[in-house]
């Protein structure tokens, strides 16, 4: 999932000290309203900064090596900020459900370290060159080396949750990781057919994207029967929803808008939700897109009167209501937990995968 702006470094753990368990009102009056979303993030962060300060702490010493370039290339990423979801995910559920802590903050390192193992290859494979607002790690350093510390961080997350004793974390990690390797695989495959279809298109995400996401709402498989089911379909529905709002901003008429650069997806012949949509309700699109599309994917130079047919076509908006949709079923999964302000925040963060793009 490429992310589409950078925070400074620690972004999520720099909330003040922590009430443990402030009035759920509270949290749900700061989750309503578009211009509302970074107060839900800090608000979300702040029940649980104490142990997001751990995740921090576990990050760095889980890149210490005494081979001078595998510290230095992980921090190029970890240290460049970033959302910090997953582990925040993984500890809300945690306290929302009564699962082991520890635990939780060990799923959450290591699904921050799978993830950001998925961003060195990811970007080595696309040819990727800018990462987080700054260079990507193979511009600086070279594929080889990157390709690498991308390994050595799945090394490290595997060590991080073996470390738990608990087999049903590492045996749900190793599965959750071959669903991710199985989407990314898929994607590429796919990737320079203007004949994708939606379904494809949710299996890739829901693989590559949802699958880590859905790991760390389970608590690593921590939760008992009952939560376990509603909490898979929670994360399952916020990464399809957060990655729908990523592609969404991949098709913004202007990267001001985006606050990145668009057209992207194009370039790399990946057909996203917003412009399967709209070739759905413009068979002349598709017909566009097909004559426009090569192995590699469509010329940079085409990609803005194709966007520009996407949004007149009603994909980006048709996209909208779906990741709308899927915030709702994640929603719906959540009821399955006691009320409290945690579960409250993870409302919130369900509610941020698509805010961002309304």
């Amino acid at each position: 999932m490429r992310e589409t702006a950078p925070a400074p470094q620690g972004a999520l753990t720099r909330a003040a000290a922590p009430s443990r368990e402030p009035a759920a009102s509270v949290v749900r009056e700061a989750t309503t309203g578009v211009d509302q979303a970074a107060n839900m993030v800090d608000l979300a962060v702040s029940l649980v900064a104490d142990e997001m300060r751990q995740v921090e702490q576990q990050l760095t010493e889980a890149m210490e090596s005494p081979v001078g370039p595998i510290p230095q290339v992980g921090s190029h990423l970890l240290a460049a900020g970033g959302k910090r979801l997953r582990p925040l995910l993984a500890v809300l559920a945690a306290r929302a459900a009564n699962a082991p802590i520890e635990a939780a903050i060990a799923v959450g390192c290591a699904a921050e370290l799978i993830h950001t193992a998925t961003l060195f290859h990811d970007d080595v494979v696309d040819d990727g060159r800018v990462r987080r607002g700054r260079p990507a790690a193979r511009m600086v350093y070279g594929n080889g080396i990157v390709v690498l510390v991308g390994d050595f961080c799945l090394a490290r997350a595997l060590a991080i949750v073996a470390g738990t004793g608990q087999l049903p974390v590492i045996q749900s990690m190793a599965a959750a990781v071959t669903e991710m390797a199985e989407g990314e695989v898929a994607q590429l495959e796919r990737a320079g057919n203007a004949d994708a279809t939606i379904s494809a298109y949710y299996d890739v995400i829901d693989r590559k994207t949802a699958s880590l996401i859905a790991w760390c709402s389970r608590v690593g498989n921590l939760l008992p029967s009952g939560q376990h089911e509603a909490m898979d379909r929670y994360g399952r529905a916020v990464g399809r929803a957060f990655q729908i709002a990523d592609d969404i901003l991949d098709c913004a008429v202007d990267e001001a808008t985006a606050g990145k650069s668009v057209g992207h997806d194009l370039v790399e012949g990946k057909m996203t939700l917003p412009v399967l949509l709209a070739c759905d309700c413009d068979p002349s699109l598709l017909a566009q897109i097909r004559g426009s599309m090569t192995e590699h994917g469509v010329p940079a130079e085409a990609t803005t009167e194709i966007l520009r047919r996407v949004h007149e076509a009603g994909g980006v908006e048709a996209a909208r209501q779906a990741a709308q949709k899927l915030v709702k079923e994640a929603l719906a999964a959540l009821q399955i937990l006691p009320e409290s302000a945690y579960r409250d925040a993870l409302g919130a963060l369900a509610r941020l995968s698509v805010e961002r793009v309304v």
